[in-house]
């Protein structure tokens, strides 16, 4: 009798033993590095998908420009050929900017996980694909902030919104946005400290910002 309640009660002593050696084997998350909140593949492909939707939707109104453009240069044409010149035109500047936005996307994922798995303590737990899809999705919400912004001066009659898109590529007053997007992401989601998060922001910024500067306008 007293051995069958010996062996009862190191029974139910099992589960608490079992308990303390789980949570001493949980090994604590690195330092700077993913949070665990990195986004998906299926919210990385909804957000892309959505960014080249609104750059295609905010394409249409370079249609009138194009037209206008091709009827000053040959005023004797016919309204048949200005208008498949017309649709040639537009359909090359609309992929043009969609491969344009889609690279540089690919380009600041990349860019962005490179600067923080740098000096990583462990670069072997570091989520490099989960980064990379954060910082695309932070060159997106970018775009669609400076897409909405250049409809709202549109609608005010401050901008035209046939310039909306060939803008995105352009320095100008709406970079910050785009300093504070990859700055959230890295702060937010990939869970650098605020030092790293400043620097790499403001690195990718800078690099962006001198690429456009020297490229020909």
């Amino acid at each position: 009798m007293v051995e069958h309640i010996g062996r009862t009660a190191g029974v139910a002593q099992l589960p608490s033993y079992a308990s303390e050696l789980q949570q001493g084997s949980a090994a604590p998350p690195t330092a700077g590095g993913p949070t665990g909140r990195l986004p998906t593949r299926r919210a990385h492909a909804l957000g892309v998908a959505l960014l080249l939707l609104c750059t295609a939707a905010f394409c249409i109104p370079l249609w009138d420009e194009i037209r206008a453009r091709l009827q000053v240069r040959l005023p004797d044409a016919p309204d048949g050929a200005v208008g498949i010149g017309t649709a040639i035109g537009w359909s090359t500047a609309t992929l043009a900017n969609l491969v344009t936005i889609g690279v540089l996307g690919v380009l600041f994922g990349v860019l962005g996980a490179l600067a923080l798995r740098w000096r990583t303590p462990d670069p072997a737990t570091f989520d490099f694909t989960g980064v990379r899809r954060t910082f695309t999705i932070a060159w997106g919400l970018y775009v669609l902030a400076k897409l909405a912004g250049q409809g709202i001066l549109a609608a005010f009659g401050w901008a035209q919104l046939a310039t909306a898109v060939p803008a995105l590529t352009r320095p100008d007053g709406w970079l910050p946005l785009l300093f504070g997007a990859l700055l959230w992401a890295a702060r937010s989601f990939a869970g650098a400290a605020w030092p790293r998060a400043l620097a790499m922001a403001g690195a990718l910024t800078a690099l962006y910002t001198g690429t456009l500067l020297l490229l020909p306008s």
